[in-house]
């Protein structure tokens, strides 16, 4: 569900995204002698491209450029393309750019969909983009043609109102839709030759359902080396994580832990996305309550289980919809959907905490 102006925060390295009011992502330009991280912004009609300090973490405005509508967007597996979501006379379009050495963008096609996706992912062989529709409840999948999308909508899969995401899984086998109203993770069987979907049996796995618990799946992260483990943010009804056994051969889900993110004070909190540093240690998710006491908490990964222990929780900007990590681990960018920031954090390397920079 988009609210307002869209503010996404995406962090590529290797596969991250993300998304908040406005849209954020990070990516990686290698040159000859140094390798240069950019952070992509979308929000007010236009994509901003910065430039990040790789001592700091300080950012540098490098390019915008104007796109009425810009909201969520993803890369391509080699970072070389960005696909964003946009708008042109009240009509959803998919706009594809060219991603140049110096990480500023050149429009390559802006083609229009049939629904407004409010996420985006490329599958593993880069010639399909799986989005998804919150209000009515539909997974669509994409054509690309030579890595450009010109219009092609092979399926649109229709499953409940308030599917939130579309991830698919390392083996390409999968696509998997968290939904927060009917608190599952659907599970879908995906054909890479065709981009063809098809429910599994069982076609869902059921999220936590006792009181007290975190509910309601929001966003999903796999693990990038346990393959059985991933994880979900749960919006309501205590927001938080889930931990998820994963069987990959038989497309199957068991929540195996549920952990309570938000902090023990007044306020009406719920989750929104989730990042992994890049060393498999920490799972960080974002706390966000309107009343300005907003959070990201920090949890530790346990390495033989890929259970969770709540390290701490760092206040943030207000509504932190969404955040991203930078390649090295070494930063954290969070982007406030209703005070407009975007705020800097280093990453304590040992603990997991953040320090706003």
């Amino acid at each position: 569900m988009l609210e307002k102006t869209i503010l996404a925060l995406f962090l590529l390295s290797p596969r991250a995204t993300c998304f908040l009011a406005c849209f954020i992502a990070l990516t990686s330009t290698s040159f000859c002698c140094a390798d240069t991280q950019h952070l992509y912004l979308t929000a007010g009609g236009q994509i901003s491209v910065y430039a990040v300090d790789s001592e700091s973490g300080k950012l540098k405005i490098s390019q915008q450029i104007n796109l009425p509508g810009a909201g969520p967007f993803t890369f391509s597996n080699d970072n070389k393309r960005i696909y964003v979501t946009a708008s042109k006379e009240n009509v959803p379009h998919l706009a594809t750019f060219d991603r140049l050495k110096d990480g500023k963008l050149h429009v390559l096609a802006i083609a229009p969909v049939t629904l407004r996706g409010g996420y985006l992912n490329v599958d593993r062989s880069g010639n399909f983009i799986a989005s998804n529709n919150y209000k009515t409840g539909k997974v669509m999948i994409w054509k690309l043609k030579d890595g450009v999308y010109r219009g092609k909508t092979v399926q649109e899969l229709l499953l409940e109102p308030k599917a939130h995401g579309a991830n698919f899984s390392a083996d390409n086998r999968w696509l998997l839709v968290p939904a927060t109203g009917p608190n599952k993770v659907f599970v879908n069987q995906f054909d890479q030759k065709t981009g063809t979907l098809k429910p599994n049996q069982p076609a869902f796995g059921l999220g936590p359902e006792e009181e007290g618990q975190a509910r309601h799946p929001r966003h999903l992260l796999f693990h990038p080396t346990m393959q059985n483990i991933l994880y979900t943010t749960n919006e309501n009804d205590e927001p938080g994580v889930c931990v998820w056994r994963w069987d990959t051969t038989q497309g199957m889900l068991n929540p195996i832990q549920n952990i309570v993110t938000k902090p023990n004070i007044d306020g009406k909190f719920s989750t929104a996305t989730l990042r992994m540093s890049p060393n498999s240690k920490f799972l960080f998710v974002s706390n966000r309550d309107r009343g300005g006491k907003s959070s990201i908490s920090s949890l530790k990964i346990d390495p033989g289980s890929g259970k969770l222990s709540l390290v701490g929780r760092t206040p943030c900007e207000n509504v932190p919809r969404s955040f991203c990590l930078d390649g090295s681990g070494k930063f954290a960018f969070v982007a406030g959907q209703t005070d407009n920031r975007l705020g800097v954090y280093s990453i304590n390397q040992s603990t997991g905490q953040l320090i706003k920079i």
